[in-house]
């Protein structure tokens, strides 16, 4: 019989002197930090599984055999006897706890005489840090000798029945439903969480299978995460969430962690435990039974921090508290546990690091009809109601803030102050800067009515509260404690004046605790800091609002952080007149221009290298812009502006556009990116909660027509790209209408890749009506027959006078052919046609090519890439050359033509009568016998200047022959692209008496050709000689290696016009690296433009590359040496 199953057993082992040999005299409270060792219950069933009927069915009698002497457990033995396997693991596993489970199935394993069996379990205790089941080694008796003092530290009604878990859920309910209660903001709210029906399933396996153990709820800051968290406890303490899944649930909030430098895991979350009695070998028993929620990953003061290598396995070892969330988050501390993370939207990528298979969960805050509800129970004159709702609503920024409930509060608060002052604004004109600045000026404003203004202590009071709030959001610190504000002189006495401000708030739970009333209104004090540090010393704040700043990347640092983000917006609302003339108020004094000029200085900066920039840059600045409200600000701030891209989401970046692009005086180029969600108002999803008689309109409509009208009135804009934009019928038909204005001076544009098809019927109209417009791009735009129909209608229009048309990959048929063929001869202006990735095939060519030997046809350029063309196909083509003189321009790549196919091509081209300049033959399957062919053409034309072969199989072979021709002084070569040729060095000798026999070849490109060095050094002996006229020459991806480069740089400094070399993707050494940078560096070298990929090569050859620029302010060295589109090459536009 056990001797453990017995009271007066287990007091007999208590008084045994062998147990307490080497055993811990310290007191029950001791117990927390004695490791259990942990088996599961799927354990237990492989090994009733190696069972056999009868003695499976053996061991269960032989359970319940020992009922009397289990008679102080309270266990469901009437299951036992039909329970199979699964089944009576759990019950064992449920209601013994695990190392109890296996110590009686062990047992009864031997008095079944199945010593192999139970010599293989005890071996598996082992392996988990039990020596013995029934020896009193060291390590087992203090582990033992805790679980009898739990054991005799329960009632007896509790034991087996959870009462451990019953009295810590009523301690759950009675402090997280006060909690909820206690928070403000949330009061009417709380209960309005959609995320509570998505938490139900949270941890459970998605279609594929995946179980996560970690799940994170992030959202904006103050949109109720935390309030979301803290109910997920009181819902599960309740039995309304993760019942028979969580044993228990703790709450590990940041605010409280703060408090415990260093501890035991064990010790952390004891803390939360009802009573010092804390039962912790019953809760570490089974560590899948676990959740630990963690509240504020943001404000964890190691979260931003770099990760500590120092991690631990162990809830009883003493770690600092960095190191035991580090440790529980990356799953090394408790892996079988599971957690709950809230983080803020901007602390999301940091915690990616930590996690391993994560599930995440947005939390959106409240609905839109709670949002109306919000604003309508805050509006205090009943008669405004209209009004405000309008002002919020129809300004989508302050409409998405209202999300989070305080927030809406604050908003409508600032709403009501300026009702009550007269000084509302339009809707339109309403920024959050403003709505801010009203609120805290009015707080902080003083209420003796002697004074208007601010004293100097209480300026110096509030620049210390702004200079705590700055350091706070460039380190991402939203959570002060006392020491934190003993650094910044906030003294107590001043503190209980700011608590009344509703600006700095005292946590109520923790008293040492203080937070701004929203972290928004922390980033708009953080942004008041620069403006009251430049009243007093000379103005020198942090590196992003320097004057001095010549470099985006340091412009960019500020978007990897939104609170930084957010903080530049208010910075520059702060310059609007309205809000710096209150502020000039409240301080009493006024306020120097210096911080205008640096914003100034920013956004200048920003239109200068608008190549580099990208769409949300752009976006931003204007957003920034809007908020100053201030005409001649805007003005000189974009006046450097000529190309800007904009991703239009929302129907604020609408009315934003349009404010700032009517400002740009010279811009030249837009690209819109226009999202067709911003049609759906919000307003109208809430009418029915809207007051009655309020009036229910979207101004998306309104918002989307003004930004048309300033497209269209525009005086310098020549092009409009709305490329991969999604648009209806209405929004392409208000478009089309602004487009007919005579004032619109547009000339190009595209729509490729957008979804217009719907609203394509108005744009033909535009093309008759608009005189203006010569280049209209529709790739990637399906088009029906119709449409076809109408652009032909269009064009053959005499006030028409498109000049570029470009249908790529439209769906166009053979059948569409015979419609486009009938433009090419009536339409008198069209001068270039692309219909790239179409099906012409055989059936199609034809009627194009008839319609290129008609005298009408004035067509320049033909791009027929990837049409499915054929080497018999040629035989039309061919004869459209000889016929047509005016088509300078001819694009075939991605067509199989083959030897055959230039074979009649060649023989085209040869005639005298042909006018074609400029072929592209990429990827046509052109080999050898090709370039004989080809060559045979070369001879005697004088006409051809640009040529295309990249992507055949030329071989060297094929190279030498055409070579030969090359370098006839009748060859008027001036571009030779080979790109992936299959080349070696073998054909280098001859390319290089081409570089000095042909004076008119200006640009060469081998890339992607294995020349390796000696081929390079074959081609060095021509760029070397006096004669050589190459300007351009590319070389990226040819297997070059340091071996070349003394041979390289010293063809550099002899060439007399080489101005571009691409090197891109080739394996120079920093040795090679250090005898070429010399090289660009001198004054003999005339190159301009060199393709390197800098940030592969080690910071020495950075620098030597950075004074190479220094030296030579006008070299370009990048990665950008190609034009990402293939037929956007400058040879083929001119």
């Amino acid at each position: 019989m056990p001797l453990f199953f017995h009271r007066h057993h287990l007091l007999h082992i208590l008084k045994n002197p062998l147990f307490h040999q080497n055993s811990s005299p310290q007191p029950c409270t001791k117990m927390r930090e004695a490791k259990l060792p942990c088996f599961s219950n799927y354990g237990l069933q492989w090994y009733f599984k190696q069972l056999s009927k009868e003695e499976f069915q053996t061991f269960k009698e032989l359970l319940m055999e020992k009922a009397s002497e289990l008679a102080v457990c309270s266990f469901p033995w009437v299951e036992v006897s039909n329970a199979n396997v699964e089944h009576l693991a759990s019950l064992l596993h449920e209601h013994y706890k695990e190392s109890l489970a296996w110590k009686i199935s062990i047992h009864i394993f031997e008095e079944m005489n199945l010593s192999t069996l139970s010599e293989k379990a005890r071996k598996e205790m082992k392996r988990f840090g039990v020596c013995s089941v029934w020896g009193f080694f060291p390590k087992f008796q203090t582990f033992f000798k805790h679980c009898l003092l739990f054991f005799f530290s329960l009632p007896l009604s509790n034991l087996g029945r959870g009462g451990n878990t019953w009295n810590y859920k009523d301690y759950v309910m009675t402090k997280f439903a006060t909690k909820l209660d206690e928070y403000h903001g949330s009061e009417n709210f709380a209960s309005d969480y959609p995320e509570m029906q998505t938490l139900l399933g949270a941890f459970n396996p998605d279609q594929r299978g995946f179980q996560p153990r970690t799940v994170v709820l992030h959202g904006k800051s103050g949109i109720g995460k935390s309030d979301l968290a803290r109910r997920v406890l009181l819902s599960w303490a309740q039995g309304k969430l993760y019942q028979g899944m969580f044993s228990y649930v703790f709450f590990l909030g940041a605010r409280e962690m703060h408090c415990m430098k260093e501890g035991s895991f064990a010790e952390l979350i004891s803390r939360e435990w009802p009573d010092y009695q804390v039962p912790m070998m019953d809760i570490m028993s089974q560590p899948e039974r676990l959740l630990f929620v963690v509240d504020g990953f943001d404000d964890l003061d190691f979260a931003f921090k770099d990760n500590d290598p120092n991690l631990c396995e162990d809830w009883t070892d003493k770690q600092p508290t960095s190191v035991l969330m580090h440790s529980l988050l990356k799953k090394v501390l408790l892996p079988e546990s599971s957690l709950m993370i809230t983080v803020r939207d901007t602390g999301i990528e940091k915690l990616k690091s930590m996690l391993t298979s994560p599930r995440y969960l947005l939390v959106r805050g409240i609905s839109v009809e709670k949002r109306i509800q919000l604003l309508c129970q805050h509006t205090k004159n009943e008669h405004l109601k209209t009004q405000v709702l309008h002002s919020v609503v129809d300004n989508h920024l302050l409409f998405e803030e209202c999300q989070a409930p305080i927030l809406g509060s604050l908003i409508c608060e600032a709403l009501n102050l300026q009702e009550a002052s007269g000084k509302s604004l339009p809707p339109t004109c309403q920024t959050l800067t403003g709505l801010y600045a009203t609120f805290v000026f009015h707080q902080l404003t003083p209420r003796d009515a002697s004074r208007r203004c601010l004293n100097q202590e209480e300026r110096a009071i509030l620049k210390n509260l702004c200079l705590m709030a700055m350091r706070g959001v460039w380190n991402r610190k939203f959570v002060f404690y006392r020491d934190d504000l003993s650094v910044h002189r906030l003294r107590k006495s001043e503190l209980s004046a700011l608590f009344q401000t509703n600006i700095l708030l005292q946590d109520g739970s923790h008293e040492r605790c203080y937070t701004f009333l929203h972290v928004s209104l922390q980033d708009f004090c953080a942004a008041l800091y620069y403006i009251l540090e430049g009243l007093e010393t000379e103005w020198d704040p942090y590196p992003v609002f320097m004057e001095n700043m010549r470099s985006l990347v340091e412009l960019k640092q500020i978007s990897s952080n939104a609170h930084l983000f957010q903080m530049k917006r208010f910075l520059f609302g702060l310059m609007s007149k309205e809000v710096m003339g209150a502020l000039e108020v409240l301080l009493g004094c006024p306020v120097p221009l210096v911080m205008k000029q640096g914003l100034l200085c920013w956004i200048s900066l920003l239109g200068q290298q608008a190549s580099t920039a990208t769409p949300p840059d752009s976006l931003d600045a204007f957003h920034c812009l809007f908020e100053t409200q201030d005409d001649e600000f805007v003005l000189l701030a974009l006046n450097s502006f000529q190309e800007v891209w904009l991703p239009i989401n929302r129907r604020m970046d609408l009315m934003v556009s349009s404010f700032c692009l009517q400002r740009c005086q010279y811009l030249q180029k837009i690209r819109m990116d226009v999202c067709e969600s911003f049609l759906k108002d919000e307003f109208t999803e809430a009418h029915p909660l809207a007051p009655q008689g309020m009036p229910i309109k979207t101004l998306a409509d309104e918002w989307w027509e003004s930004l048309c009208l300033v497209l269209s009135t525009h005086p310098s804009l020549q092009q409009l790209d709305l490329s991969g934009s999604t648009l209806n019928e209405w929004a392409m038909k208000t478009l089309c209408i602004k487009l007919r204005q005579p004032t619109c001076k547009i000339q190009n544009l595209i729509f490729k890749g957008a979804q217009v098809t719907l609203g394509l019927r108005h744009l033909w109209m535009t093309l008759i009506t608009n005189r203006n417009i010569k280049c209209l791009n529709l790739e990637s735009t399906h088009l029906k027959d119709e449409d076809l129909m109408m652009v032909c209608e269009a064009l053959r229009h005499p006030n028409c006078l498109l000049e570029s048309l470009r249908l790529d990959h439209c769906g166009l048929t053979p059948a569409c052919c015979l419609v486009i063929s009938q433009i090419l001869v009536t339409s008198i202006s069209l001068k270039s046609l692309s219909l790239v990735g179409n099906k012409v095939t055989n059936q199609g060519i034809k009627p194009l090519c008839d319609a290129l030997t008609a005298s009408q046809c004035t067509l320049q350029k033909m791009i027929l890439g990837k049409c499915g063309l054929k080497a018999p196909d040629c035989q039309d083509l061919a004869s459209a050359l000889i016929s047509n003189q005016s088509l300078t321009h001819l694009c075939l790549s991605s067509n199989s033509l083959g030897s055959e196919g230039m074979n009649l091509l060649g023989r085209a081209i040869k005639f005298p009568n042909c006018g074609l300049q400029r072929l592209i033959l990429n990827e046509c399957n052109l080999d050898v016998a090709g370039c004989g062919f080809l060559a045979f053409a070369l001879m005697g034309n004088r006409h051809l200047t640009h040529l295309s072969l990249s992507m055949n199989p030329l071989e060297d072979d094929g190279m030498n022959l055409l070579c030969e021709v090359i370098m006839e002084p009748s060859c008027h070569l001036q571009d030779l692209e080979l790109v992936k040729c299959h080349l070696t060095a073998g054909c280098c000798k001859k390319l290089s008496h081409v570089i000095v026999r042909n004076k008119h070849l200006k640009s060469l490109d081998l890339a992607v050709n294995a020349l390796g060095d000696d081929g390079v050094t074959a081609l060095c002996e021509g760029l070397k000689h006096r004669k050589a006229s190459l300007k351009r020459l590319g070389l990226e991806a040819c297997g070059l290696t340091s071996g070349c480069c003394e041979v390289l740089a010293s063809a550099l400094l002899c060439s007399q016009r080489l101005t571009s070399l691409n090197l891109m993707r080739n394996d120079f050494s920093p040795m090679g690296m250090t005898k070429l940078c010399p090289a660009f560096a001198q004054p003999t070298s005339n190159l301009q433009i060199i393709g390197l990929w800098k940030w592969e090569y080690p910071t020495q050859i950075r620098k030597l590359l950075k004074e190479v620029q220094l030296v030579k302010p006008q070299i370009v060295i990048g990665d950008d040496w190609y034009s990402f589109d293939e037929d956007d090459r400058y040879w083929w536009k001119s």
